[in-house]
């Protein structure tokens, strides 16, 4: 296999005692995704200014790493003649490796594993560095030559042709379960939350003059039909979450604790769509149509905008009659509002409970599929 790009142009660069790739690095805090290629990583954590800058990254830059393991190679190639205290030191490496690039100490990373990697490159999506410098500390004390490609259509064509091709041919490590679920908690399921908070309630005041507080108005409310069909169900997704977790982590996750919460969050759910779901199937189902029904039922070819009125003024009747006493319970609806919040936040603490143990199972799952790749005929 040979990949080729012709027609280079671009700046030829020797370093020592510096980073050859320093104007790549500088380019970090503005790339939409960065890309890198090395033989290793310095893995003593708290001196790696290289690591650290990854780390300042907030989620908006994508940030892949291809790297190799030290030995591993080596260990690949001859696994019939090496003893286990050559796969120990090399396993010891991977963890050493895998550690320091633990998805939960970055915004957005994916980490690759690829044993027959020799290739450096250090590439965002503007500029690319290509040569014998690794993405380590260390590499800085030698003398390194690369070559720092500008071309926009260059930069493309190494992503797609060069970076892609060791990428696809590279093992992928596994993110553990924290982020997800931590994601799935506190962003989707929260924000669902939140959503129907704010079709609900209303904020009234004008500060510093009165101040600013939730309200419950029911001509002000509304009910989006599928987001609140989906919130009478809302504990349910709370319950297949702790459930997982139990099934997974059963010596490690608190289930009475996690069953707990999650039975008080179902008991509020319920509480508050047994108040409001009466005035919600009013709102999005029966409002409109009650008015044209009366409208045609008054109309009788003369004053249109009269008994559109009347029509209109009916409904209002209606509602006030049937559910206005809704209203005067508001401040209980908003109190519950905060009370599912609170059950949420709950549940949060409890699943950050059994951080590292999800992070350590997902580190043993990504050390034995790469052994697993060391060790296969």
């Amino acid at each position: 296999m040979k990949q080729k790009i012709s027609n280079v142009t671009g700046e030829i660069i020797l370093s020592y005692k510096e980073n050859g790739y320093q104007v790549v690095l500088d380019e970090f805090k503005h790339a939409k995704c960065i890309n890198i290629v090395t033989y290793n990583i310095n893995t003593y954590e708290s001196n790696s200014v290289l690591i650290k800058e990854l780390r300042k990254l907030n989620k908006t830059t994508k940030i892949n790493i291809i790297l190799n393991i030290p030995n591993g190679s080596y260990v690949k190639n001859f696994k019939n003649r090496i003893d286990q205290k050559e796969f120990d030191k090399v396993k010891w490496k991977i963890k050493n490796a895998l550690s320091v690039l633990e998805q939960e100490k970055f915004g957005n990373l994916e980490v690759y594993i690829n044993l027959e990697n020799h290739a450096k490159l250090i590439m965002t999506d503007h500029i690319a560095y290509i040569g014998s410098q690794n993405f380590s500390d260390a590499s800085e004390g030698n003398f390194e030559l690369g070559f720092l490609v500008k071309d926009s259509k260059v930069i493309r064509d190494i992503e797609r042709n060069i970076f892609a091709e060791i990428k696809n041919k590279s093992i992928y490590c596994i993110i553990s379960e924290y982020r997800a679920t931590m994601e799935e908690i506190s962003v989707k399921l929260a924000n669902k939350l939140q959503n129907i908070r704010e079709d609900i309630l209303t904020w009234v005041g004008d500060p510093p003059f009165t101040f600013r507080q939730e309200v419950f108005f029911i001509d002000d409310a509304y009910f989006h039909k599928e987001r609140w069909e989906e919130f009478k169900e809302f504990h349910s997704e709370f319950e297949v979450i702790t459930e997982k977790l139990i099934d997974e982590y059963p010596s490690e996750f608190n289930k009475e604790s996690a069953r707990e919460t999650v039975k008080h969050l179902r008991k509020l759910v319920k509480l508050l769509v047994s108040e409001l779901d009466e005035l919600a199937k009013f709102k999005t189902n029966q409002e409109e149509s009650m008015m044209w029904d009366k409208f045609h039922q008054l109309d009788v070819g003369e004053n249109m905008e009269e008994v559109l009125e009347d029509a209109r003024y009916y409904v209002e009747n209606y509602k006030e009659k049937n559910y206005r006493e809704i209203e005067y319970k508001g401040k209980e609806l908003i109190k519950t509002f905060d009370y599912i919040k609170e059950s949420i936040q709950d549940i949060e603490t409890i699943v950050d409970e059994i951080k590292d143990s999800m992070i350590r199972k997902a580190l043993n799952q990504n050390i034995e599929r790469i052994l697993q790749d060391i060790k296969k005929q």
